[in-house]
C-alpha cells in the first residue's frame, strides 16, 4: 500500500512522526524539576533523538511549515509544561519567589538547543544531567 502526501511538508512531518520515540508523545506535566532534568538528560543522550532534532532545526529555512507543525504539535506543549513545572518549583520554594517561569523555560530550552547543536556522539545522560543541574543551581534552584 502506497501512502501519498500532498506536499513535501506533509511527507517530512510523516517522516518525523515515524522517527520520533514513543516517549515523545506526552508533555512532561506533573513532574518535578528534578524528574524533568533526569528525563531531559536521558532523552538528549540518545543519538537518534539528537539527529532528529538537528534535522528539524536544519529544515527550518527550507521547510518553515514543517517546523511550525513540529513546534505546535510537540515543542509548545512541552514548553508549556516546563513553565508549569517551573511555577510549581517557585511555589514550593525551590526557586526564588521573584523568578519568572518563562525565563526558566527559555534558559532550559536554550541549554537543550546548545546540546543539540554540539557534535557530541557519546554524551551520557549522567553528564547532561550534571550540566543541567549546575545550570539550575546557578539560577537559584534549591532541591
Amino acid at each position: 500500500m502506497t501512502i501519498r502526501h500532498p506536499t513535501k511538508d506533509d511527507l517530512l512531518m510523516a517522516a518525523l512522526e515515524h522517527a520520533r520515540a514513543p516517549d515523545m508523545d506526552t508533555a512532561p506535566a506533573g513532574q518535578s524539576i528534578d524528574e524533568l532534568t533526569s528525563s531531559i538528560a536521558e532523552l538528549l543522550s540518545r543519538p537518534r533523538f539528537r539527529t532528529l532534532m538537528a534535522r528539524v532545526i536544519g529544515a527550518s529555512i527550507d521547510y518553515p511549515k514543517l517546523v511550525t507543525a513540529y513546534t505546535e504539535r510537540y515543542l509548545q506543549p512541552r514548553l508549556n509544561a516546563l513553565a508549569q513545572i517551573a511555577q510549581q518549583a517557585i511555589d514550593a520554594g525551590h526557586l526564588p519567589p521573584d523568578t519568572d517561569p518563562s525565563v526558566i523555560q527559555d534558559i532550559l530550552a536554550s541549554s537543550i538547543g546548545s546540546v543539540l547543536l554540539q557534535d557530541a556522539e557519546d554524551v551520557s545522560a549522567a553528564q547532561l544531567e550534571r550540566r543541567l543541574r549546575i545550570l539550575l543551581h546557578h539560577i537559584g534552584y534549591q532541591p
